[in-house]
């Protein structure tokens, strides 16, 4: 049965754990102030708890999830040099030793969006991508700062909640919103890894 992961644990397993106390390879980009607590509340991770990257089998189909920033759609597994060719070069990035992989965990930070990578020989290819201001929307809408009500006529009620957490989930993808007080504050995509 195929497991979620949350963006947190996800963002704090694969891209920013401690790794026994190894030194990040580049400085970080500032996280989202909502998000500095749950990546300092999760570096206790054991990378036996972590995923496999994605088999071919397993890379997500068309109908999955998939952000469209501009003429270019952003999907799970996609090898991030398109996305870069696509957007541009990113405003900055981070990197660090990969404890659940072998090779180096990468996050792309782009206007408004932040991309996280795992990487596969010498490729990197996107695992989450998260939302980070309102000038991008999902593709039914729903932007930060939109009601859950929104959310809810846009994706309906086939979702798993957890806290203030909702996620919908398509083939290997996930889409979550993180409520507050009834307004998004949080949009994160992500590949589902079994």
């Amino acid at each position: 049965m195929k497991k979620l992961i949350t963006p947190i644990l996800m963002i704090a397993a694969l891209a920013i754990t401690a790794c026994g106390g190894r030194e990040p390879l580049v400085e970080a980009v500032a996280p989202l102030p909502q998000q500095t607590e749950a990546i300092e509340d999760t570096r206790t991770l054991e990378p036996e708890l972590l995923p496999e990257p994605p088999t071919e089998a397993q890379v997500p189909a068309a109908s999955d999830f998939s952000l469209d920033v501009g003429n270019f759609t952003i999907i799970m597994s996609q090898n991030i040099e398109d996305t870069i060719s696509a957007l541009g070069e990113p405003l900055g990035m981070f990197e660090q030793p990969s404890c659940a992989f072998d090779g180096i965990d990468r996050i792309f930070s782009f206007p408004g969006l932040q991309i996280h990578t795992y990487p596969v020989g010498d490729a990197d290819f996107i695992h989450t991508i998260s939302i980070r201001d309102d000038s991008h929307v999902t593709d039914s809408g729903i932007y930060l700062g939109a009601s859950f009500d929104a959310v809810a006529a846009a994706y309906g009620s086939g979702y798993e909640q957890e806290g203030n957490m909702f996620t919908f989930t398509r083939g290997m993808t996930f889409l979550q919103f993180f409520v507050e007080s009834d307004i998004v504050t949080a949009i994160t995509y992500g590949l589902i890894f079994e």
